[in-house]
């Protein structure tokens, strides 16, 4: 018999919005199993099972919630709405294994579904979208039978020919190429003034394809007349970009020049995106939950620990979940991550001493920075410390902006960098000082035009796509959007092993 399945504080809440704000269930006394059997068929769609050690039972959390097998499974109802061994079989078939003989397996699977389901969920579902829609383009598309992008991309260019004449465009359709979330257009505008009626048509065209209304862009392209226009598929038709795709552009000449190679996903046509986080110099990374922020940082973290000379990492982690795995790793520094406030107060102060220390040592052998130290033997190792979370640093200890802010003037030639993600990007949590002196930036998907402000100094970001959609603004380069690859425990465990 199955018990209770638990859940954390985070899952509960989500049940609620799901049962709120998605079934428009607000203020009933409706039990959550309706929102958690969705959230477990979210999660048996997916062909890799859960890893079981991550969605283990969460028992004993201050805040959290269980529901009762009746609720769930209704074991020990009416035999025709007792559907326990529905399930039982379900799962048995999905582990090969009979999990009719042992009750333990069977619960330890029921709920590392079920909070997988709720994980996917929350990164899937942006709550100012239809639920319905959500539940319709993932639950119950026929994925078997989708259309894959090059199929649909005839279809798609002639319902964009047919809306540009609509909007009083003219332009041809010349070229058409898919990314793994983006079909982009170019288009031979028929006159100049052309342009302009496209830019400001963009909203309608959202509008007529059902986006939101900034989901379209155009940009320049090369040649006479020439403009890009990218526009969103379906997610039914999404390439999945996985960690060991873009791992081996790691090993590439360009990112082999590099200082400190990081490559998060790839850009929209699928390329992978690299970038030197030692001319960044400094990251500021920010977006809602379920925007991919973690996974994005996952990738950076692998991208240095795969590169031939892995710098020193020093990992703030103020919730105690997010960096655990590389505990005990010989390349970060401590031996495992930093979850206290007055402990990283300590670490980012040592980080100070050890920027004077490394300043007097190229002031000694008059160089300007790292580089040209190392080149006259100081054997001096890059060290890239890394924040998630920083709101809740600075709600915590708020004088830790401090070090931060001397380390983001002053830290670059000494070989130290910054890398600082929170979920909530407002001016309390990337105050002036600081976002002055971080200049490279990433924004996934956030909820308000002013978010993606604090992170990009400009909007779009509201925009974005959730599961790790992304603009990127490097130092000195134009915004870019990407998208981020999946980084799973299996491939954090590989590049620890190195």
């Amino acid at each position: 018999m199955v018990d209770r399945v638990y859940l954390s504080v985070e899952e509960r809440g989500l049940l609620n919005k799901i049962l709120a704000d998605g079934l428009g269930q607000r203020g009933q006394r409706d039990p959550q199993w309706s929102a958690a059997r969705i959230a477990l068929a979210r999660s048996l769609q997916i062909t890799e099972a859960p890893d079981l050690k991550r969605f283990a039972e969460q028992s004993g959390v201050t805040g959290g919630s269980e529901i009762h097998a009746r609720q769930l499974t209704g074991e020990g109802a009416e035999q025709d709405e007792d559907y326990t061994d529905v399930y039982r079989a379900l799962l048995s078939v999905y582990t090969g294994t009979d999990l009719f003989a042992d009750e333990g397996e069977f619960h330890r699977h029921l709920q590392a579904h079920l909070r997988r389901g709720i994980r996917d969920i929350t990164e899937e579902w942006k709550e100012d979208s239809s639920f319905a829609d959500y539940l319709l383009r993932e639950l119950f598309f026929d994925r078997g039978e989708a259309a894959t992008a090059g199929e649909m991309a005839p279809e798609l260019a002639e319902r964009v020919s047919r809306i540009l004449g609509q909007i009083g465009v003219g332009a041809r359709v010349v070229e058409t190429r898919e990314g793994p979330r983006i079909s982009r257009f170019e288009l031979e505008l028929a006159e100049l003034e052309d342009l302009d009626r496209l830019r400001k048509g963009l909203g309608k065209i959202a509008f007529a394809l059902g986006w939101g209304e900034n989901a379209v862009t155009s940009s320049l392209a090369p040649g006479e007349r020439r403009v890009y226009l990218s526009i969103p598929r379906p997610a039914a038709t999404w390439r999945t970009v996985d960690w060991s795709q873009v791992r081996d552009a790691l090993g590439s000449p360009a990112a082999k020049a590099m200082a400190l190679p990081g490559c998060m996903g790839t850009d929209v046509l699928g390329a992978p995106f690299v970038f030197d986080l030692a001319e960044a110099p400094h990251l500021f990374v920010g977006g809602t939950t379920g925007s991919g922020k973690s996974m994005c940082l996952h990738a950076l973290l692998l991208s240095m620990l795969t590169g031939p000379t892995p710098p020193e990492l020093l990992l703030i982690d103020p919730k105690a979940v997010e960096f655990n795995a590389y505990a005990g790793n010989r390349n970060v520094r401590g031996g495992k991550p930093v979850t206290s406030a007055d402990d990283a107060m300590g670490a980012l102060d040592e980080l100070v001493a050890e920027m004077g220390a490394r300043q007097e040592v190229m002031s000694a052998l008059d160089v300007r920075n790292i580089a040209e130290a190392n080149a006259r033997g100081a054997g001096l190792r890059r060290i890239v410390a890394v924040i998630d979370e920083l709101g809740d640093l600075f709600m915590t200890k708020r004088e830790i902006e401090v070090p931060l802010i001397r380390l983001a003037q002053k830290a670059r030639s000494s070989g130290i960098h910054l890398v600082l993600a929170t979920q909530r990007p407002e001016a309390a949590t990337f105050p002036g000082l600081l976002r002055s002196n971080v200049p490279s930036r990433i924004a996934l998907t956030v909820q308000k035009a002013s978010e993606s402000r604090i992170i990009l100094d400009e909007g779009g970001a509201e925009s974005l796509l959730m599961r790790g959609d992304m603009l990127i603004r490097l130092a000195g380069r134009p915004t870019e959007r990407a998208h981020g690859c999946r980084v799973t425990t299996q491939d954090i465990q590989e590049a620890l092993a190195r």
